[in-house]
Order: C-alpha cells, then sequence, then structure tokens
C-alpha cells in the first residue's frame, strides 16, 4: 500500500543506484529515516558519526541507532484526549531506551548503515509499520545479531491535527488504527523462522549455523514478548472493565442465586485492585517526569503555552486531570484498534494506509 514503507522501499533502492554509479565508499555511508515532520537535535547527526566511528567494525555494521521521539511539536494546542496518548508514548520509547536490558524497536525517526540495509534487502513495502517491521527484519535476517542502541538527544515531531477539537481527535484516531497495524508482525516473525531454518540447514557450516540459528529464536521470544506488551496486553487491559461488566451482568442474568455469581466477583476482585493501585502509582511517575522531559525541549515546541504551564505544579495538575478524565476514553479507543487490527490480520490479506492530517506550519494559538 502507499505510504512510509513503500516510499522507503523505492527511495532505498534508488538510493543505492545512484551511490554505486557515483562509486562512493558505500561502507562509510549511514542512513536516517524521518518522518516528514520530525526535527533532530541540533546535536544528534555529530552523536550518530561519533557512535558509528567509535564502533568496532563488525558491529557498527549491525547496529539501528534511535534517539527519543518526542510528539510534543505542537503540545500546546493538543486536546487533552490526544495529549494523553503524547505522555504515554512518549515517556514509554523514552524508557525503553534509558534502560539498557530492555527489548528496543526502531520508532518513527532512526539511522543504520547502509550495509545493514543492503545486507535484509531494504524496506518491504508490504508492510505498514515500517519501523518496527524493519527492527523485526534485521533481527531475523542477521540471526539476532543486529540490535537498536540509544541516541540519547531528543527528536520532536507533531501528533495529528486538524482545524477544529473533533477533528484533531479523529485525525489522532486515524493514526491510531494505522499503528495498530503493527499487529501483523507477529504473522512475518513465524512465517520467518522456517524459512530461516531451512536456510541453516543447507549452509555448509551446519552445526554453527543451526547454532546461530536456535540463539536467534530463543531470543526472540522477548522480541515477541514485547510486541505482546505493546499489542496484546494493551487491548486486553483496555477492553478487561467492559469485558468483565458484560461477563458479570450475563451471568446474573441467566444463573440462579444458589450459585453466588457476586461472591466469585468479589472474591476475584483482588488482582484487578491491585492491578488498579500499582497502574495509578505508574501513572503518578510518569506525569511528574513528562513535566522535567517538556522542560528540556520547551524551547522547541511551538506556540506560546498557557499561563498555568509556566508553573510545574499548574502543569502537571493539568496534565493529571487530563489522564482522569480522558485516559479511560483514550485507553479504550486504542483497545478498539488493536482488535480491530487482530480481526484485520486474520481475515485480511492487505490493509488500507490511512494519513492523519498534521500541520505542515506553524498555526496560529487560539
Amino acid at each position: 500500500p502507499p505510504g512510509k514503507a513503500s516510499n522507503l522501499a523505492w527511495a532505498f533502492k534508488a538510493l543505492l543506484r545512484h551511490l554505486v554509479i557515483g562509486q562512493y565508499e558505500l561502507s562509510n555511508v549511514v542512513l536516517t529515516v524521518a518522518d516528514a515532520d520530525s526535527e533532530f537535535h541540533s546535536s544528534y547527526f555529530n552523536c550518530l558519526a561519533q557512535h558509528f566511528l567509535e564502533t568496532g567494525d563488525e558491529i557498527r555494521y549491525m547496529r539501528i541507532w534511535q534517539s527519543p521521539v518526542l510528539h510534543v511539536k505542537n503540545y500546546h494546542r493538543q486536546p487533552a484526549l490526544v495529549l494523553v496518548g503524547t505522555m504515554f508514548t512518549s515517556m514509554q520509547e523514552l524508557a525503553a531506551l534509558a534502560d539498557p536490558n530492555a527489548v528496543r524497536f526502531p520508532y518513527s525517526s532512526y539511522s543504520l548503515s547502509l550495509a545493514l540495509a543492503r545486507r535484509v534487502g531494504g524496506w518491504d513495502a508490504e508492510w505498514i509499520a515500517e519501523d518496527y517491521h524493519m527492527g523485526i527484519k534485521c533481527f531475523l535476517l542477521s540471526l539476532g545479531r543486529s540490535t537498536v542502541e540509544p541516541i540519547l538527544v531528543p527528536t520532536i515531531n507533531y501528533t495529528p491535527e486538524a482545524d477544529t477539537w473533533l477533528g484533531t481527535v479523529w485525525a489522532r484516531w486515524t493514526q491510531a488504527k494505522r499503528h495498530a497495524l503493527g499487529f501483523s508482525d507477529f504473522s512475518y516473525f513465524f512465517m520467518m523462522l522456517p524459512l530461516l531454518f531451512s536456510h541453516a540447514t543447507t549452509q555448509r557450516s551446519g552445526i554453527q549455523s543451526l547454532q546461530a540459528f536456535w540463539s536467534m529464536a530463543t531470543y526472540g521470544v522477548t522480541l515477541l514478548i514485547r510486541l505482546v506488551n505493546i499489542h496484546v496486553i494493551i487491548g486486553i487491559l483496555s477492553t478487561y472493565t467492559l469485558c468483565t461488566a458484560l461477563l458479570k451482568m450475563a451471568m446474573l442474568v441467566m444463573f440462579s442465586q444458589d450459585r453466588n455469581v457476586g461472591f466469585l466477583f468479589s472474591r476475584t476482585s483482588f488482582c484487578p485492585q491491585l492491578l488498579m493501585v500499582s497502574s495509578s502509582i505508574c501513572t503518578f511517575f510518569v506525569s511528574l517526569l513528562f513535566i522535567s522531559v517538556y522542560s528540556l525541549v520547551r524551547d522547541r515546541v511551538e506556540g506560546e503555552p498557557e499561563r498555568y504551564i509556566t508553573s510545574s505544579l499548574l502543569h502537571w495538575a493539568r496534565n493529571a486531570i487530563a489522564i482522569v478524565v480522558c485516559g479511560p476514553v483514550y485507553f479504550l479507543g486504542l483497545g478498539i484498534c488493536i482488535w480491530k487490527a487482530a480481526l484485520n490480520v486474520a481475515i485480511s490479506r492487505s490493509f488500507e494506509y490511512e494519513v492523519a492530517p498534521k500541520p505542515t506550519a506553524a498555526m496560529p494559538a487560539e
């Protein structure tokens, strides 16, 4: 389908022809992928060059470099419902990059060597979630040797935005539906395993190739767990309350009183309550840390902030109220997107690339 993945697939082939004709030193070429609205930190490319040159000859060609992507370029104009997603998505990506033990995927804007891109055959035009898909593809086709390494200087971009409040919320919904189609990467992972196993068995270094395959397949479970956390768990948790309420209502209507349905739910309520408390504590710290992150990129955010945003305490209070009021709606919508994507993967062979509108220039504050 048309979109970023197909654009990259075409551009990579065109660039490769240009570099070969121009007789460039291909081993020194590093590619950077970016969304049209991404704004890199002024030090990003200096840091990228330093990381590339200081990494060993073999390892540098198996690296993908990722900076934290913060969706705050139009932060001052974001509706509260969109703001909730901005906080959680930005902090999730930042947390993964800051944790040395985290399983990482490239996201939105990233860099990798030309050698790695050529090794895996470039980008696949058929897969909408181009960034995560490229990370999984590099991992599989390098037999687990490729890694995503952080460059801790922030890249900022826009969230979807339209002319009206409702239009902006609808644009964010359109984007969420497209992002949820990353669910299809489960099928890609399992589709590639038998092909890679077959390839490993035909190599001259039979035992070593098989060892590399099984090592990759074993570590690949961690990638699947990360995908489950992003897609499956969020989809289940977001709709858990609604499903539980419907189940309880059905059981009360269909079961007799001597089945003690109310007693069953009262005895099993501990785990959901514990999950709610722990989630609330984590959300509190996320909202606090986001204020600190915002202060680091404040001079790069478009428009003038409201007066209360100049006070960190009032700024945090505004965000906390947005989470309490709009958070349940946001996560329910996210869960619906994921369930819809899972259904599409099960019954469809192709997907529509829906484009969410973003501002092309600074829009005047109301």
